[in-house]
């Protein structure tokens, strides 16, 4: 990284903030509480931002940002703050120290020229390539890199030739969500840590004032940024730390003062159903198995219902099919699923669609014991169907088939789950989008619209009727596993012998829950919240539709 100063380069440093790193440390704690201005907050949140209608070189900022594109020059909007910063910008570009290229960040010292003490220029690549979601990964990174230098108020200039690749509320929306969720911290059970762990808690966006739809939009991307960085905290903690007990205490503590009504199903609840497929799981863990009923009644009565139903695996070992030891420890993670339902009703509490929605997690451990299910078993859901279980380490399906009954049993009129369900999907899509399945295009094109405004790819993948037939069993109606090609396919062919007949989307984030891949250097890495914004956009989505 090049380090500049106003006036005349300055060599490259280990150091970003003139303060030592117990200084930091002290003046992130005294400035905890920073306001300044008409700020938006989230419910629970400690990040505030807002529009800012003030140029950029007169914005007050630990930290400026600059989006730039390749190839570009100084952008209008910052020709000002260029001049006071004695043309350092204009010469990092003449010099080819900055190139624009994507993610390229390359900071710049004010040195007292301008009220903000630095400016950091982020390259966002070629301007036919940028879409919102590469937006939202350059200004996590971005945000990454300046917590990790003490920085708590940060202003985003948004120069025309950004801000006009797309509307003011999606733009304002993708900033906010972008700079919030580099507030999450993957190491917060470190008990030492090599640099200070501040968050960033004012964030100013310069370039869509006078928007009301962006104002609004920057409200709801405090409200989406904050559900989903609680759910990747939840996803990063460790199994012996996230049982399904500590999942539903979690989730009661989450709750509390939403509106939501939370109830939660015990073992006797799931016998007295009949849950059978749920049940089976759980029987190799010490751990009780629990479900998660959450509600919210934005609609009228009667009226169309939306169930999110999300597979809540706390720990995954495989069961007697037992899995390979390397990267079994990333099976903590496979309660994703689950854990985005409970993101998308906190966010949906707050945003308030006029649609009545269910939120449904089943949750338990999936353990090798003598008392676990063996392949060759048969066992029987809630709805009645005969499953014929091949394959142990195809537990994800069984306890969403148990939810998803449950679901239709309660009204619902649409049904989207979502879960960690296949190493298929990862290996065809891999961490860069959700598989999506279902029998409803209607339905599927809002989950579509819903995926483009959260910033999350998503991919449809087929359900043929050339497939039909490969989860016949012979002994009971159905199987749990079948052939070993078209993996995630006959996931979903599954779980659509339980939907009796509603619009119905199965989302696969086996990939797009955790980022793992160092090779993928556009993309932040760590538990991402997968589908958390999806969902929650849905919901609004039915709403007006």
């Amino acid at each position: 990284m090049s380090w500049v100063g106003t006036g005349t380069p300055i060599p490259t440093s280990s150091t970003w903030s003139g303060a030592s790193r117990s200084d930091r440390l002290r003046n992130a704690r005294a400035r905890r509480h920073v306001q300044y201005g008409t700020f938006a907050r989230g419910r629970g949140g400690r990040m505030q931002a807002r529009l800012l209608n003030t140029a950029p070189e007169k914005a007050e900022a630990d930290a400026l940002i600059l989006p730039i594109f390749e190839g570009q020059s100084v952008p209008a909007e910052a020709v000002a703050l260029d001049k006071k910063l004695k043309g350092a910008i204009t010469q990092l570009l003449a010099d080819h120290e900055f190139r624009g290229r994507f993610m390229e960040l390359v900071p710049v010292h004010n040195l007292g020229n301008a009220p903000s003490k630095w400016t950091v220029l982020l390259g966002l690549g070629k301007p036919p390539e940028l879409d919102l979601v590469r937006l939202r990964n350059a200004l996590q990174a971005a945000g990454r890199v300046l917590r990790k230098r003490g920085h708590r108020r940060v202003t985003v200039i948004l120069p025309k030739a950004v801000a006009a690749t797309a509307g003011p509320a999606d733009m304002a929306r993708a900033a906010t969500e972008g700079i919030g969720l580099s507030n999450f911290e993957a190491g917060s059970l470190k008990t030492r840590q090599e640099q200070a762990l501040t968050e960033i808690d004012a964030l100013s966006i310069i370039g869509l004032n006078g928007e009301k739809s962006a104002a609004a939009a920057v409200k709801d991307g405090l409200v989406l940024a904050e559900a989903t960085n609680r759910i990747r905290g939840w996803v990063n903690a460790p199994a012996n730390a996230f049982t399904p007990t500590v999942f539903v205490e979690k989730v009661k503590e989450a709750v509390k003062g939403t509106g939501l009504d939370l109830k939660v199903l015990e073992v006797d609840d799931m016998r007295r159903l009949k849950m059978g497929a749920l049940l089976a799981v759980a029987r190799g863990s010490d751990e009780p198995a629990k479900m998660i009923v959450l509600r919210y009644g934005g609609g009228r009565k009667g009226g169309p219902t939306l169930a999110l139903v999300g597979k809540g695996i706390t720990f995954d070992s495989g069961g007697i099919s037992i899995k390979p030891a390397q990267n079994m420890e990333m099976m903590k993670s496979d309660m994703g699923g689950g854990a985005a339902v409970v993101g998308a009703m906190l966010a949906i509490a707050q945003l308030k669609p006029k649609l009545n929605v269910i939120g449904i997690v089943p949750t338990t451990e999936n353990m090798p014991s003598g008392k676990a299910i063996k392949p060759g078993d048969v066992v029987t859901g809630s709805g009645g169907k005969t499953i014929e279980i091949i394959n142990t380490d195809a537990e994800g399906r069984l306890i969403l088939s148990d939810g998803i009954t449950y679901a239709v049993n309660e009204g619902a009129t649409h049904i989207v789950d979502i879960a960690t369900l296949t190493g298929s999907i990862a290996r065809t899509l891999g961490p860069l989008a959700i598989g999506a399945f279902g029998n409803n295009p209607p339905l599927m094109e809002l989950v579509r619209r819903s995926a483009d405004l959260a910033g999350e790819r998503l991919w449809e993948l087929p359900t043929w009727a050339d497939y039909d037939g490969l989860i016949d069993s012979e002994i009971a109606d159905i199987k749990n596993a079948t052939v070993p090609w078209a993996g995630a396919t006959t996931a979903a062919l599954f779980l659509r012998e339980f939907v009796d007949g509603r619009p119905w989307v199965h989302l696969d984030i086996a990939g797009s829950a955790w980022q793992d891949a160092a090779e993928l250097k556009t993309v932040p890495r760590g538990p991402t919240g997968s589908g958390v914004r999806v969902m929650a956009h849905l919901a609004q989505l039915l709403a007006d539709h």
